[in-house]
Order: C-alpha cells, then structure tokens, then sequence
C-alpha cells in the first residue's frame, strides 16, 4: 500500500519553470536548494503533442491551449510532493487548471523516432500542466520567445540571467514567465489545507514587484 505522506506527483512545465531557479524558488522558498532537494527531482526534456503555447496579452507569461497538430517542448519533473503541489497552484492562480495529459520524454535525439505522422516519438507518461482557461481574446497570435524571455525579462526574476540554469533542448525554445507565489505566505495557508491537493491555483497571482 502507498504510504499518502510519500505520494509523488509529475508535472510537464513549458514556461518559467522550465528555468531550475524558479523553479526552486516556488517549491522551497529559495533558488539555490541544497543538494538533497534537487536530487529528489527527476528532469527531463519532454514534448506535448497536440497543444499550442502562446503569448498572453501585456504579461510575461504564455498560455498552453489544445490545437491538433501543434506541440510544446518542456521538461517533466518527477517526484514532486504533496505540498509542492500546492506552492505550484498558487503560483500559476486562477487563470489555469491543472490537467492530466500525455507527454513525450526526450531523451536525446539519437533516441527518438519518427513516427508515420512526422512527429517524435519516445517514451510516454502522464502528467499534470497548467492549461490556459481565460480563452483566447487574451492570448497573442504568437509563441513566446525563450531567448527573448533570457535576455530581456529573465534578470527581474531571479537576477543575473548569464548565471541561470535551464533545461535546454539543444535549440532555443519558445517558454514564458510566471507571478511569484510567496512560500511564507504558501506555508502560512497550507496548514491546515495541504492535505487536499487542489486541482486548480486558488486566489490572484502575486506580482514580483508587490
């Protein structure tokens, strides 16, 4: 039987989180964790077929929608907790829904295959990523540009850009930014409800600059 306290959860990332200091930062309040805590994490570049990323409207974040035919590269985290579920929710609020979907695994491209329809295949496995639900009034007819991302919006979030580790696929990839959750405030409200995980962000997204 599975011990609840131990449960893990997977999650794709296509944005910000994608850049391990942020993604540090969420889940434990720092982004320079110690050694332990990035060894629990397994990361690896994956690929989710049949999805579109965008730009949101007068932000630095994009939006992932269902589109046939279209695909979003990011990473697959394994071994996330209970509670860093829950620092996650916050940090994407409520213009996103958690969901379960099918992410390839890429794990070089020497390994990969190309199936009939053209596109990589490898190992597959589900995981949870943040959808896009405010519709697409708000959202941009264009991808969000990572190198753009790096150079000009990376330095406001976690300082100097040129010492920020990232998964990184070989070539540059389009990826977006995201609001801060705070960890104390995260901590001060998962007292009593980090036993639920919360299949959606619960209250606004908080500005970096608050």
């Amino acid at each position: 039987m599975t011990n609840m306290e131990d449960e893990t959860f997977t999650c794709f990332f296509y944005g910000t989180l994608m850049a391990l200091p942020i993604l540090s930062r969420v889940i434990y309040g720092t982004q320079h964790p110690e050694p332990w805590q990035r060894d629990r994490l397994r990361i690896r570049p994956a690929i989710l077929h049949d999805h579109c990323r965008y730009r949101v409207k007068n932000v630095d974040y994009p939006g992932v929608v269902a589109q046939t035919g279209s695909s979003v590269r990011g990473t697959v985290v394994e071994g996330l907790s209970k509670l860093d579920m829950y620092r996650l929710d916050l940090f994407e609020g409520h213009e996103y829904e958690r969901r379960q979907v099918e992410a390839s695994i890429l794990a070089d491209e020497g390994a990969l295959d190309i199936s009939h329809s053209g596109r990589e295949t490898g190992e597959t496995m589900m995981a949870g990523t943040y959808i896009w639900t405010q519709g697409t009034r708000y959202l941009e007819d264009a991808e969000w540009d990572f190198d753009h991302f790096v150079k000009q919006k990376l330095r406001d979030w976690v300082g100097d850009a040129k010492n920020v580790e990232f998964q990184e696929f070989g070539t540059p990839d389009p990826m977006g930014g995201r609001w801060w959750a705070r960890p104390d405030e995260v901590d001060a409200a998962a007292g009593s409800t980090a036993a639920a995980t919360p299949t959606t962000g619960s209250g606004p997204p908080k500005n970096l600059d608050e």
